[in-house]
């Protein structure tokens, strides 16, 4: 098909900006949430960084003060800067921003993907076919709105492409100069993309070998963008060292064969359907068949494309290295995919696809319809799969966190909180997330342990305490029963309370220090062994899926908002309770508004003694005089367990 390119680009990028629409209208607003949240927070903390720090590029910050001002060493965040001088001029922090600056860079990449593939296929469908077969790959589409800088990264490097081969061609200089820039740039924002700057240095070395010839201006240009990368690497470990870092900083390779290959079956199983469709995995091994077959009847590979090829292993060797060396990342963080091995399999892709001929026009039609057919199909299954990620509950305590500390930003301003004040989030789950919402600096705890709370409590500058209610007993106070004595409350929002220091290092009681009180307490359920007609702890067994339950209705209460719920009993097992939950619910006749539990296996040991335990929920505010409070014991597994001194209080 002999369509123009001033023609068909246009078309692309609205055909692109259509289905974008489609993708993401949900999406294009919001924060940072599900998967990944935690990295693309970060990433956007650093644009606001900008912001706070007169636009500073080279000393990069967030709101963790864990390193010296919130400095952090990191990726050339160019992209962060961008996104921080557009917020300036249009006066906004909104989320959009950020995201619609990565869609865009993402869909300018595409554009020159289609143009590298138009050059190398001479075909209009394998080209469009080729765009959306990256564009619909669903762990692609999830960062293309987002904010990591995998999404940037590609684009340059799709773009550095282009220029490169048809410097391959042509020989033009300013060709290359345009491609070293953005190989440089790519492997700037993010470090693993400098695999194709030096495949592209060791093909044209090889070349140079093969002929005997060096182009001097070529070594210089090449030399340019190495030292450009070298310094900034450089420039990178002496802000490491001055100021710290909250970026991995170190290899994460395997520890062993077994561990790689329980690596590689965690991908398999947990990524498999993200990196691409069912279609895209079909799409290409037919491809890879075809032109195997191709290459066994023509016994060899056609001149023109050996560049091609011989890229494609150099780039196949080089991410296969860093896989290798990264591999323990590889299972908890599926963006490494784009930043190493997704460059390979596109090239890998469009080289085979490159070899199968479709000069009859009864196999363009059918070239065609296959196209058609492959893009409704990635579209709908990355559709499913984009809701897969979307999925969360009980169990995510990222998302939980974030939607605690919305609003806390206007709560801390109405009680006269300085924006300057530092803020100890302990619990924080994340790096940034609750400090992007307080609009304030501080110190994350990640983890509630005695070393982690203690530490931070005494070595933090912090001014104030945030804890969210929902882990206050369970995760904080069971773990560093200390704390009751040295905060005092000073309010909170109804799901994250804040503190200041106490005057006096005093004991207070766990209920003393919630401000559970005779008067607070709207209801009340126990049992009691000694005081029950059984006389007889209660139990789960393998007969009994769900506990005593404690049950009252919004209409038996006093109060429909701002309650919480204490419970507290003894157990004892013998074997692991690793399915056994502790729910809280309110339900009414048309639906379950609020689903809360803590499971077992993260707070239970069993043993041959009696263990007390302490939970919190806090509830939503009753909707319908019909919502109804259930909490109870659930037992899926038909575990056994002994309880007694069960409570249950909803108190405010």
């Amino acid at each position: 098909m002999g369509f123009s390119n001033k023609k068909m680009v246009p078309l692309l990028i609205v055909t692109l900006v259509i289905f974008s629409g489609l993708l993401y209208h949900a999406t294009i607003t919001a924060f940072p949430m599900f998967i990944h949240a935690w990295s693309q927070s970060d990433r956007y903390s650093l644009a606001l960084g900008f912001l706070r720090n007169g636009f500073d590029l080279f000393h990069p910050q967030t709101f963790d003060q864990e390193t010296v001002n919130g400095i952090t060493r990191v990726d050339f965040p160019i992209s962060e800067y961008v996104v921080a001088i557009v917020m300036k001029i249009l006066g906004t922090t909104s989320f959009a921003v950020f995201r619609i600056y990565t869609l865009c860079l993402s869909i300018t990449g595409l554009v020159y993907l289609y143009l590298l593939v138009k050059k190398i296929t001479s075909s209009e469908l394998k080209s469009w076919l080729t765009v959306f077969f990256v564009f619909l790959s669903p762990v692609y589409a999830w960062y293309q709105d987002g904010f990591i800088p995998s999404i940037p990264a590609l684009a340059f490097t799709f773009i550095a492409y282009y220029r490169f081969f048809t410097y391959k061609e042509n020989a033009n200089k300013k060709q290359l100069i345009y491609s070293i820039l953005f190989f440089t740039l790519a492997a700037l924002v993010r470090m693993p993309f400098v695999i194709f700057l030096v495949a592209a240095l060791l093909q044209q070395c090889w070349q140079g070998l093969k002929t005997k010839k060096f182009r001097l201006s070529e070594l210089i240009i090449f030399a340019a963008g190495f030292i450009v990368f070298a310094a900034y690497f450089a420039y990178n470990l002496h802000v490491y060292r001055i100021y710290g870092s909250i970026f991995l900083d170190h290899l994460m390779q395997p520890k062993s064969a077994a561990e790689l290959k329980e690596v590689l079956s965690q991908m398999y199983h947990h990524w498999g359907l993200h990196y691409f469709t069912k279609m895209h995995y079909l799409l290409l091994l037919a491809a890879v068949i075809l032109a195997f077959a191709v290459f066994v009847k023509q016994k060899s590979i056609i001149e023109k494309n050996r560049k091609y090829w011989f890229n494609l292993f150099i780039i196949s060797c080089g991410t296969l290295i860093y896989f290798l060396l990264m591999a323990r990342q590889f299972y908890s963080h599926d963006y490494y995919f784009l930043d190493s091995l997704f460059v390979p399999i596109i090239f890998l892709f469009v080289f085979c696809i490159n070899t199968i001929s479709f000069q009859t026009s009864r196999r363009e039609v059918l070239l065609a319809s296959v196209s058609v057919l492959s893009v409704i199909l990635f579209f709908i299954d990355n559709k499913a799969v984009q809701a897969e990620r979307c999925a969360t509950g009980a169990w995510d305590r990222q998302e939980i966190t974030r939607q605690n500390f919305v609003g806390t930003a206007a709560y801390l301003d109405s009680i006269g909180v300085s924006k300057d004040a530092k803020i100890l989030v302990i619990d924080a789950y994340t790096y940034n997330v609750p400090f992007i919402l307080m609009q304030r600096k501080g110190y994350p705890i990640l983890g509630t342990t005695r070393k982690n709370i203690s530490t931070s409590l005494f070595w933090c500058k912090w001014d104030y305490v945030a804890i969210q209610d929902l882990y206050l007993v369970s995760d904080v106070i069971k773990n560093y029963p200390p704390i009751t004595a040295m905060l005092e409350r000073i309010g909170g929002n109804g799901k994250v309370s804040f503190y200041k220091r106490s005057e006096k290092i005093q004991p207070k009681s766990l209920k003393q220090f919630l401000g559970i009180t005779p008067e607070s307490i709207f209801y009340r359920s126990a049992y009691n062994s000694a005081t029950s007609a059984a006389h007889a702890p209660a139990k789960l067994d393998a007969t009994t899926e769900y506990g005593i339950t404690a049950s009252a209705k919004a209409t038996d209460l006093k109060q429909q908002e701002g309650l919480k719920v204490f419970v507290t009993a003894d157990f004892l097992a013998k074997t692991a309770c690793d399915k056994i939950e502790l729910v809280a619910a309110v339900s009414n006749k048309d639906t379950t508004v609020f689903y809360q539990s803590f499971g077992f296996k993260d707070y239970f040991k069993p043993g041959p003694t009696w263990q007390k335990m302490e939970f919190q929920f806090v509830l939503p505010a009753f909707s319908t005089p019909d919502d109804e409070l259930k909490v109870y014991l659930w037992n899926p597994g038909k575990e056994e367990l002994l309880y007694d001194h069960w409570e249950v209080m909803v108190y405010k």
